[in-house]
């Protein structure tokens, strides 16, 4: 890693634990040049603006989220498994007593216009999901994918509603049971 990229890495890594302590509109840059400990000319050299560094840090946990969904599919023993995987994940991060909702859905909340660039990064991060769910449900022979895919995860982000506005950890257990029953009964 170049020097360049470690200074844009470190500036994404302060304001993502920033964001996550206190809120996106909370942060201002001031802040988050002073906890990624560069001068303000370096930030704005990575970044034009906080919105601009709000969408990387989105893209970052984007990236990270779906490589974890996808190691915990690929560990899966069966198809309909590998598509229930997302439940499971979720189960790990409810049990974190931390566990404040997925980031990406929190921040939508603070960006209500749906064309900002904020909004078009959490709508690309569903958008990948719903297409590796799709391709789950594929394999899965499930009669239609799409439909499919849309409702695991629609109960995946019910269950996060539920473990964030009810504390209820075992959440996405009963998502999956009822996702398993809809597969079933497909």
């Amino acid at each position: 890693m170049t020097a360049s990229e470690t200074t844009r890495a470190r500036i994404v890594a302060a304001a993502a634990d920033l964001f996550t302590r206190c809120g996106v509109r909370a942060v201002g840059i001031n802040e988050i040049w002073r906890a990624s400990e560069v001068a303000k000319s370096t930030l704005y050299q990575h970044f034009r603006s906080k919105d601009e560094l709000v969408a990387a840090v989105l893209r970052q946990r984007n990236d990270a989220w779906c490589a974890r969904l996808r190691a915990r599919a690929a560990a899966a023993t069966t198809p309909q498994d590998q598509l229930l995987a997302i439940f499971d994940l979720l189960a790990e991060e409810f049990a974190d007593p931390a566990y404040r909702g997925s980031d990406l859905v929190n921040v939508a909340a603070e960006y209500p216009d749906p064309d900002h660039p904020v909004r078009v990064a959490i709508r690309d991060h569903k958008h990948e999901i719903l297409h590796y769910l799709g391709a789950l449900a594929e394999v899965a022979e499930e009669t239609d994918p799409e439909m499919t895919a849309a409702t695991v995860l629609m109960l995946a982000d019910g269950a996060a509603c539920a473990r964030v506005s009810l504390g209820d950890t075992a959440a996405a257990g009963l998502a999956r049971e009822a996702a398993s029953r809809l597969l079933a009964h497909a």
